[in-house]
């Protein structure tokens, strides 16, 4: 999962510092051995995955970049769904991709606010939730 996250991020986070990525990793690894995990696999390898918590909060949804635009993130959202009733994340909203990709799956952003990078930058960042019906 941290390979997927290694080619993932610089891609969809190409805006923030590298450091940022080191940083976020770290945080991944915290994260892996707590909340639920779900994984896409292909040949015994991880090609996807995501990490919900208790509350429904996402912290993570990664695709390898060869397996992008294939459904893989949609199965694993739809899975993550299936098992809370509400779901939220927060995504920054230079990641164009990752904000198209969530409304087109009937998120709605609820908030905004920004985070400061560690070049002191600031970037504007979506609270987003979809809710079961």
């Amino acid at each position: 999962m941290l390979a997927v996250f290694d080619r993932t991020f610089p891609v969809s986070h190409s805006f923030l510092e590298r450091s940022e990525q080191t940083e976020g990793r770290q945080h991944l690894e915290l994260l892996l051995g707590h909340p639920e995990t779900l994984i896409a696999e292909f040949d015994g390898s991880v090609i996807g995955f995501i990490t919900v918590d208790d509350e429904g909060y996402i912290s993570a949804l990664y695709v390898d970049p060869p397996y992008a635009g294939q459904g893989i993130g949609s199965a694993l959202l739809q899975e993550a769904q299936k098992r809370h009733r509400w779901l939220r994340l927060h995504v920054f909203a230079k990641n164009v991709l990752a904000v198209d990709f969530y409304r087109s799956r009937d998120f709605a952003v609820i908030e905004e606010d920004s985070q400061i990078d560690s070049s002191g930058r600031r970037h504007r960042r979506f609270e987003m939730e979809r809710r079961r019906t």
